[in-house]
């Protein structure tokens, strides 16, 4: 297992990592299945040898394809058990907005078509491609992937208001950032829907449950007021109903449930 980040800045803008797995590093997960929910992160799994299962929106696929995650809007499911080798593209916690520049659609056609295969999303060449991954080592996969993302780059698609409320607010309070740019909450919504496909309230909310569940596995604090304070929710209740809102679980469940965020680099 192998986790390299981008060398260009170009690409270091919109893609956290790139994380290289062969057989020893799937079966160093410690198990085969995984379980991931809705969440503003973009993942690209690029499959190099071996297939997967994969249960979403009430469907089962075994498959072999390679697939974009620009959003789940719903559970996904992932027996990884029989796939050997693999790259995962993790882009930046950004929704949408981190994965634009390389695709030559607007967010509300992504958000229609959000789990897709490669080969639709950026044509069969995208094969060919794959076929030359697969010859290479980790350094060389990496200055690839770069130089590959880099061709589909388009500087115009960029978006700008999730980076700017960012900077202003890292849990995305809207009033915060209402105050500090002046903009009202339309203006907000419509830049937010043209770089996420979301509205502000609700990548606030996706952003605020990401937050509390990546702490939440990382330090196994059960101490529920704790997240309560630290990430503005009312009180334990709407805290355990919004995990559970988007998960399907409660924080408790969660805590015993194999998941990406518990499993890949964060």
């Amino acid at each position: 297992m192998v986790i390299l980040a981008p060398s260009i800045p170009e690409i270091q803008k919109h893609i956290d990592h790139y994380w290289i797995l062969n057989d020893a590093g799937i079966l160093s997960l410690g198990s085969p299945f995984m379980y991931a929910y809705p969440g503003i992160t973009p993942d690209m799994i690029i499959v190099l040898e071996g297939h997967y299962t994969m249960t979403y929106m009430g469907k089962t696929y075994h498959s072999d394809a390679s697939r974009l995650f620009s959003f789940i809007h719903d559970q996904v499911y992932l027996d990884l058990s029989a796939l050997k080798r693999c790259i995962i593209v993790k882009f930046k916690s950004r929704g949408l907005s981190s994965l634009r520049p390389f695709l030559r659609a607007d967010a509300q056609t992504i958000m229609r078509d959000s789990v897709a295969c490669l080969d639709d999303v950026f044509g069969v060449a995208i094969n060919n491609f794959i076929s030359y991954l697969d010859t290479l080592q980790a350094p060389q996969v990496v200055t690839a992937l770069d130089e590959w993302f880099l061709e589909q780059y388009n500087k115009q698609a960029e978006g700008f208001v999730v980076a700017m409320a960012q900077e202003i607010s890292t849990t995305f309070d809207m009033k915060t950032i209402m105050d500090a740019t002046g903009y009202s909450y339309s203006t907000m919504e419509r830049h937010f829907k043209k770089d996420t496909g979301l509205t502000p309230k609700r990548f606030q909310s996706l952003q605020r449950y990401k937050l509390a569940l990546r702490e939440l596995y990382i330090t196994r604090n059960s101490d529920w007021q704790h997240y309560v304070v630290k990430y503005g929710y009312y009180d334990q209740s709407h805290f355990i109903k919004d995990i559970k809102r988007y998960t399907y679980l409660t924080p408790g469940q969660l805590l015993k449930t194999a998941a990406f965020i518990k499993v890949r680099p964060m």
